[in-house]
């Protein structure tokens, strides 16, 4: 006995048609709640960026695009929402853009890949799954960037006196966990040392660099945040 019940491909395509010439059965209201609530969402992402920002340069625009996608994201899903043309349409359109901008912090991923899930959350209407995460998750992000990891690593640019330099070196070694020379150049009897150093953060190698003899000039240059914040 043959089944009736069972649907093909073709029986899914057809429904999913009607339901794109009909629209969808939503109503200004769903609609309104669900960008309201991924407009909560989006400012709390926005300020947990900006109170975890740890780069050298803060880029407003960039946080102002993670408030965007979450809304962009939610019309999106609530258009494509149960229909299976529109999906397989939409996957189609996004599959032939390049996105350019480069990024330079791996969190910035972490960051746009947050927003773009609560967008879809909202667009179906989980709104208690995404309000959920985004606390969670931004408590998390505070309390990880606000626990010390012991060392923090530098780049010491280091010009000194080459008669003096055992004594530099002596001072690089009960100042830091550990340090790496990189590059050392010496010219009319001054040398110019860089070196990727881990510094514990109550150590006091400026000052004890400063004080010896033959002391010409130091740098130390932090990649992911700023030397006075550490």
């Amino acid at each position: 006995m043959e089944n009736t019940n069972t649907l093909t491909f073709r029986d899914i395509l057809d429904a999913s048609t009607q339901n794109l010439t009909s629209g969808a059965n939503l109503t200004v209201i769903d609609v309104l709640v669900g960008l309201t609530a991924s407009l909560l969402c989006a400012a709390i992402i926005s300020w947990t960026y900006r109170a975890s920002y740890q780069g050298v340069l803060y880029q407003k625009s960039f946080n102002l695009s993670l408030i965007l996608i979450c809304l962009v994201t939610t019309s999106v899903i609530m258009v494509i929402s149960g229909n299976l043309v529109l999906s397989l349409g939409m996957v189609g359109a996004l599959s032939i853009v390049r996105f350019r901008a480069a990024i330079k912090d791996p969190m910035d991923i972490v960051y746009m890949f947050w927003a773009v899930a609560v967008g879809i959350a909202n667009g179906v209407a989980n709104i208690k799954v995404s309000l959920t995460a985004t606390i969670v998750i931004s408590i998390l992000i505070i309390l990880l960037n606000k626990l010390p990891f012991g060392t923090i690593a530098y780049l010491v640019i280091l010009k000194y006196n080459a008669d003096d330099e055992p004594r530099f070196l002596e001072a690089l070694e009960q100042n830091t966990s550990q340090y790496t020379i990189k590059s050392k150049n010496i010219k009319d009897g001054q040398v110019e040392l860089i070196a990727e150093a881990r510094l514990k953060k109550d150590n006091d190698l400026s000052q004890n660099l400063t004080e010896l003899n033959g002391f010409v000039d130091l740098s130390l240059l932090a990649y992911s945040s700023n030397i006075l914040d550490n």
